[in-house]
């Protein structure tokens, strides 16, 4: 079962976030491209060009010079204070000069095209490349590779870059509005698809897309922190982040209410970043069931 995959994709590790990418793909971008393979979904690797910078450079504080007060003449005169970064050099890690060579950074977009006017997409970059990255978005990734395993015709799109101002959904942004992918109707966006199957929840953007969730399935709407849906709406595309979350205990409650009455264990959202984005915390059951279950019925 492809869901399974999402064993192995956590367990590959990048250097660090989309802005340590380097000029080659990063371990999990090699990852999802090796199980397109697999699977026998066409791709397109996407690279395009990030600003130039310096791989790391790091300086001194400026020094401070400061008047003596007329009550501090005489006094003896303090040592003066390290710059910020001397336990770097004292660790043997050494500056970069000015003159040695420029580090480009690129970013990777993995697009599988499809022949329908409907677009799904997920995050494939991580902030922190210690935990698991399980919910966030590792399981988004293994979503949108299934959907299009079982729905060839849809469009899918695998983004760089969400974590830090979505680079990635910029890009692909401007493509669709540049046609290179015939007319697309709207773009629904996975954002942290592991856990609460067909409990889910859309952000508050109004359009044709979320009048045809709510229409079917008339599921919470909720405001959202920043996600691609944010940019490919400000390039006027309609868009709609979906995020299933799991039921709490009956007899416990929070802010988010499902339409069977049940509150929504809202507490995992804030798992983002840390180490509890663990694999403990997801499930392969509930992944299966909110592309088939959910995804399937939006698409259809």
């Amino acid at each position: 079962m492809i869901y399974n995959k999402i064993y192995d994709f956590c367990k590959v590790k990048n250097k660090g976030n989309c802005f340590m990418n380097g000029p080659e793909p990063t371990p999990r971008v090699k990852f999802i491209m090796d199980l397109l393979d697999a699977e026998g979904i066409e791709y397109e690797l996407d690279v395009f060009e990030g600003e130039k910078r310096k791989p790391y450079k790091f300086e001194d504080r400026p020094e401070r010079k400061r008047e003596k007060k007329p009550e501090m003449i005489g006094r003896p005169e303090r040592k003066p204070k390290k710059g910020m970064f001397d336990f770097l050099t004292d660790l043997g890690i050494k500056k970069i000069e000015d003159d040695e060579p420029e580090f480009v950074n690129k970013y990777f977009n993995i697009i599988m095209r499809g022949s329908s006017n409907k677009m799904i997409v997920a995050h494939h970059d991580i902030n922190n490349p210690r935990p698991d990255n399980a919910n966030d978005n590792s399981c988004s990734v293994i979503n949108v590779i299934a959907t299009k395993k079982l729905r060839p015709e849809i469009n899918a799109v695998l983004l760089d870059g969400e974590e830090f101002g979505g680079i990635g959904s910029n890009h692909l942004s401007k493509q669709i509005k540049a046609g290179e992918f015939g007319v697309i109707d709207w773009v629904l966006n996975f954002e942290l698809t592991g856990k609460g199957g067909k409990y889910f929840f859309i952000g508050a953007y109004p359009g044709r897309l979320s009048d045809k969730i709510t229409g079917r399935f008339n599921c919470p709407i909720v405001h959202t922190p920043f996600n691609d849906s944010v940019i490919l709406r400000r390039h006027g595309i309609d868009s709609v982040v979906i995020n299933p979350i799991p039921p709490l205990p009956d007899g416990e409650k929070s802010s988010v209410q499902a339409p069977d009455g049940k509150y929504l264990d809202i507490s995992m959202l804030y798992n983002c970043h840390s180490m509890k984005d663990s694999l403990s915390t997801i499930s392969v059951e509930d992944m299966k069931e909110f592309v088939e279950e959910v995804v399937l019925k939006i698409i259809d």
